[in-house]
């Protein structure tokens, strides 16, 4: 009985959506972002890492984030294996983090990673028979530790230290009113209590719509962490473009608002769409019966920094991955697009830090995974 009754409240956290009134008290502040489409980069794949038949240990069961190491080796979280690989820049397969089981420090179902500076990896998911996060030693593998939370958090960044950020869903009852406050927080290796808390919402509880609440389990913020401990949110919108800046005690310290426009999916991408949703709500222990996506694309699909800080802002309109890139003040840079424009590109996801660039689709239209190392071309 109390594992039925934790996966109903469990279905009720994964299928909350939207955005609260701060949204708007945020827009009406905003600090529009001018952007000059005349100043573009090209960024072309240069290697990938991921085979369809062959070597296991370079056929992926699952993608559900990559990451760079410390010292600059590839991590990737295979979800379909429940473990995350390791791969020299060359795409050289050198060894596995975790493995699927029960016991203590063994993994069931993770679904985000995030690696920090100092080379502690940080999974969230279900693992050592418990929902919460879940960390390793990225250079021995050894088991960390596992903390228990109610819904395990999403959207996990690395950061300095041992430190990462995290988004959180968490659930109250006032009555007959249900509510779930969000929070973006700093955490660090084996601290429950969160470092800061850079964001804060309450969003109403509406078991109608199935769709949009899964995906704020999955996405809902775009967060990303650059220099000096700034962190960088996007609330994920099909109407508006807008990113919050903090500085990295917790202080808002801007707005910015994107001029991009509401783009509607093509049959094609409704139905890569439709692939992804699936797969997530299988990945969260769902019905993936009948999801049906917003028929416009978010406006921001993305957010990463690279190393000089600068924030690079995957745009959700085009087919093609193009970035918008901008400085932690909201002064326009340039422009990035993929070239080869790749078909499943809509359905890419990124990695970006002072080690390169990248990518892999989360609906790959090759049928199988491959992890794209991508480099700015040189004119």
């Amino acid at each position: 009985m109390l594992n039925f009754v934790m996966t109903g409240i469990l279905t009720i956290m994964i299928l909350a959506a939207g955005c609260g009134e701060s949204d708007d008290d945020h827009a009406t502040s905003a600090q529009p972002v001018q952007i000059n489409t005349d100043s573009t980069v090209i960024l072309s794949p240069v290697d990938s890492i991921g085979i369809e038949f062959g070597d296991s240990n370079y056929v992926m069961g699952g993608v559900e984030g990559v990451a760079f190491g410390p010292d600059g080796n590839i991590a990737v979280l295979d979800c379909g294996r429940s473990t995350v690989r390791l791969y020299s820049p060359g795409g050289e397969y050198l060894r596995s983090i975790g493995r699927r089981g029960n016991g203590p420090g063994e993994l069931q179902n993770i679904t985000f990673m995030a690696v920090s500076e100092s080379g502690d990896i940080h999974l969230s998911g279900t693992g050592s028979e418990m929902f919460g996060i879940h960390s390793y030693d990225y250079y021995t593998g050894e088991w960390l530790g596992s903390s228990s939370t109610f819904i395990p958090p999403s959207c996990l960044e690395g950061a300095s230290g041992n430190s990462y950020l995290r988004k959180d869903i968490n659930f109250e009852v006032n009555g007959d009113v249900i509510t779930l406050p969000v929070t973006v927080s700093m955490y660090e290796t084996g601290n429950d209590v969160p470092l800061v808390t850079y964001y804060e919402e309450v969003v109403p509880f509406d078991p109608t719509d199935d769709v949009g609440m899964l995906e704020l389990d999955w996405y809902g913020y775009d967060i990303a962490v650059g220099a000096g401990g700034m962190v960088f949110i996007a609330p994920r919108s099909t109407e508006e473009a807008l990113i919050i800046v903090c500085d990295s005690a917790g202080n808002e310290i801007r707005t910015l608002q994107l001029p991009f426009q509401p783009t509607a999916r093509t049959e094609e991408e409704m139905e890569m769409e439709r692939n992804i949703l699936r797969a997530k709500a299988i990945a969260s222990d769902e019905n993936p019966e009948g999801l049906e996506p917003d028929p416009f694309k978010p406006m921001i699909r993305g957010i990463e920094t690279d190393g000089d800080g600068n924030l690079w802002i995957l745009q959700g309109g085009p087919n093609t991955p193009t970035f918008t890139v901008i400085n932690h003040e909201g002064n326009f840079l340039f422009t990035a697009s993929v070239f080869p424009e790749p078909p499943d590109g809509s359905t890419w996801r990124f990695h970006i830090d002072e080690n390169g660039f990248l990518a892999y689709a989360e609906d790959p239209l090759c049928g199988f995974y491959k992890i794209y190392i991508l480099q700015i071309q040189e004119e």
